[in-house]
């Protein structure tokens, strides 16, 4: 099976980690994704919502896609969230089936600074999914951040231009978020009382 792997902090997931997915899986001709919320991410500030909500939220926003799942492994490991060691565990509990790792461009311009890249190379191939208004990265581009350009899927297909910290400034200040999250996303941030001034979302 070809398995993409999607990590992040979800802080909250919303449309554009969904669509940014789906266009992974299509690109890649991906039999399944499998999103794994961190724990601690190593190469940004710590999340605003708690570990046990992001990946709650995150189960609730792939309930109705069944080629997606939500792994727990980073969150059980605690810690910081090193991709090394998550494909290490996923490469022992899934060992017939082809990892790829899904990133953000934005992301994998970062690739030589993580912990133990050769590591990551050897365990899983790479799919970049563009950001609205960004251009794709050219053999070049990929060979300078320490990627094969020879194991790059670039996926230029258009995802909505939603961050997680503009939502996190709207949902803080009680501004309209609507279309932004799935809708049960929006219902748990609103019953949970996540990001400060909830009182517009979810009704």
């Amino acid at each position: 099976m070809r398995l993409g792997v999607f990590g992040g902090t979800f802080d909250p997931i919303h449309v554009g980690h969904l669509a940014a997915a789906t266009a992974a899986m299509d690109c890649a001709h991906l039999d399944r994704v499998l999103f794994v919320p961190s724990a601690q991410p190593p190469h940004r500030p710590a999340a605003t919502a708690p570990a046990a909500d992001r990946l709650a939220m995150s189960r609730l926003a792939v309930e109705d896609e069944t080629r997606f799942e939500v792994s727990d492994i980073e969150v059980l490991r605690g810690g910081k969230s090193y991709t090394a060691d998550t494909l290490t565990e996923l490469h022992r509990s899934h060992p017939d089936d082809e990892l790829f790792l899904i990133l953000g461009w934005d992301a994998a311009r970062l690739f030589k600074t993580w912990h133990q890249p050769e590591r990551v190379w050897e365990l899983a191939s790479v799919v970049i999914v563009a950001r609205p208004g960004t251009e794709p990265p050219s053999s070049s581009d990929l060979a300078a951040v320490g990627l094969d350009p020879r194991r790059v899927v670039t996926c230029m297909v258009p995802t909505p231009d939603v961050s997680g910290s503009e939502l996190r400034r709207a949902l803080a200040a009680g501004d309209s978020v609507a279309g932004k999250l799935p809708a049960a996303v929006e219902r748990y941030v609103a019953a949970h009382h996540l990001y400060g001034d909830n009182r517009s979302v979810g009704t």
